[in-house]
Order: C-alpha cells, then sequence, then structure tokens
C-alpha cells in the first residue's frame, strides 16, 4: 500500500491544493472515535450512518500530513435510467455525500443536491429527478477506496526531509473521511452519458 501512495503522493498533495478538480472535495477530517466496521454482517457498536457523513475538518499536527482516499478504478458512475431514456430530459445533476470508513468501504451516502457547494442547474421541482438520485445512490453504495490515511512522521524536521514522498518514511493511520461527487446525466443526439463534474 506504501509504494501506491508514494507514487501518488506529491500528485494527492499538487491536486488537493486546487480541490481535485472534478469530483472531490477539500480534505475533511477523521472522527476522534474510529467509525463502527461491519464484521460478518453485525455491526461491533451502533452505528448511525448520518453521523458518518457528519466528519468534521482534518487538524494536523506539525509532524502529520494527510493523503486522500484513491478511488478503486473500478468505480463506475451511474448509469442513465433506463426508463427515462425516451423523454429527452434536460441535463441533470445529481451531488452526492459519501462517508468513506477506515476500510475504504462507503459507510453511508446521502443526496446533498443543491445545498452549499454543491448548487446545480437541475430542474428541482422535476418529478424524474428522483430516478436520477436512485441511480447515483445505487452506483456509490458499491464504490471502493484505498483508505486515507493520516501520515505521522517522527517529527517536523523528518516531515519536511520526507516532502513530496507521501507516507514512505511516517506511519500511516487509516482515516474516516467524507467527499462530495457531482454527476451530469445528459442526452445528446439520442445517446445518454453520464459524467463526473466539478
Amino acid at each position: 500500500m506504501t509504494r501506491v501512495r508514494v507514487a501518488r503522493g506529491a500528485i494527492l498533495a499538487a491536486a488537493s491544493a486546487v480541490g481535485l478538480g472534478a469530483c472531490v472535495s477539500t480534505p475533511p477530517s477523521a472522527p476522534v472515535t474510529p467509525t463502527p466496521r461491519v464484521h460478518g454482517g453485525a455491526v461491533a457498536h451502533p452505528f448511525d450512518p448520518a453521523a458518518a457523513l457528519e466528519v468534521g475538518r482534518v487538524v494536523l499536527a506539525g509532524h502529520e500530513t494527510f493523503l486522500m482516499p484513491i478511488a478503486d478504478p473500478m468505480n463506475r458512475p451511474p448509469a442513465y435510467p433506463h426508463a427515462r431514456l425516451a423523454e429527452r430530459l434536460p441535463r441533470t445533476e445529481v451531488c452526492l455525500r459519501l462517508a468513506i470508513g477506515e476500510d475504504g468501504r462507503v459507510d453511508a451516502v446521502a443526496d446533498v443536491t443543491g445545498m452549499p457547494g454543491c448548487e446545480t442547474a437541475r430542474p428541482v421541482a422535476a418529478d424524474f429527478v428522483a430516478d436520477f438520485v436512485a441511480a447515483s445512490l445505487a452506483a456509490a453504495r458499491d464504490w471502493r477506496f484505498e483508505p486515507a490515511v493520516r501520515c505521522v512522521f517522527a517529527s517536523a524536521a523528518a516531515k519536511t526531509a520526507a516532502a513530496n514522498t507521501g507516507c514512505a518514511t511516517a506511519r500511516e493511520v487509516p482515516q474516516a473521511v467524507s467527499l462530495h461527487y457531482r454527476f451530469v446525466f445528459e442526452l445528446e443526439d439520442g445517446r445518454a452519458s453520464v459524467r463526473w463534474a466539478n
């Protein structure tokens, strides 16, 4: 896992400085207590999906850095709702907030379209929007990630010396985070497409 993060560490650090472009918000924080994990179909202690989505911002010590989660290349955007293909609907946008656990699984997902930071041009009153939200939620629930990590160095000097090397010389501490994604559903010349967008 470290080799992958070392190779991408510098890229992720630079990308996070510009908001990661297409689909990820600024790095959120991990809760002080670990998010409950699911083992064998049973939750170790009571789990509140809404609370998983309310992760605060990262606060790093002087000897720490943070690496965003890396999406599995098999994660795919949602499919255009088949039942709506013949209707020639206008461009529709859906925004989701995902809670990514310390194991890289999606613990919770919510529709946040139209909320601050995720304003869209979708026609809010249209009755067809629910189909696009449902397709987005269904796709995102199955996504997987290489978890976000807090890189804990021996000292601030060690952190400085290891600049642009990811967590190669640090202790990796998996972190729960929340991320925003925006999907654009479009029909052009009778062909449906779904893409991630800013």
